[in-house]
């Protein structure tokens, strides 16, 4: 029985990290400050974690982030929607890199029980 519960700790652990290192090209947070007008740069903060920089460019898509229904509403954001205080999830391009894929929004207020970042304020 206890050499279950050890394997089991070990397994459990290893999905653990391998979750962790999967999503390491993901920055979710508050937006804590917006630069630039075109491809801003975007300061994303995140309670027990560090204030991260992100960079885009021409490339990156900006879109709602849709958390509860009606599905089917208009996803369309532009750089125009990058407020302070508004809950952001940032695809990178790369693993090390700084440059956004893609944006995605939120324009629920905070802490609302639709608020993504509830527990990140």
């Amino acid at each position: 029985m206890k050499k279950q519960i050890v394997v089991a700790a070990v397994l459990i652990g290893v999905a653990g990290v391998s979750y962790a290192s999967a999503t390491s090209n993901r920055v979710v947070g508050v937006i804590a400050s917006v630069g630039g007008t075109a491809t801003p740069d975007i300061q994303v903060a995140s309670k027990g974690a560090e204030t991260r920089t992100v960079q885009t460019d021409a490339k990156t898509a900006y879109m709602k982030w849709v958390t509860h229904k009606p599905w089917q509403q208009d996803t369309g954001m532009t750089t125009s929607a990058l407020v302070l205080g508004r809950c952001v999830e940032v695809e990178l391009q790369a693993e090390s890199s700084t440059l956004a894929k893609s944006v995605r929004i939120s324009d629920e207020p905070a802490g609302s029980i639709f608020d993504p970042c509830l527990r990140r304020r």
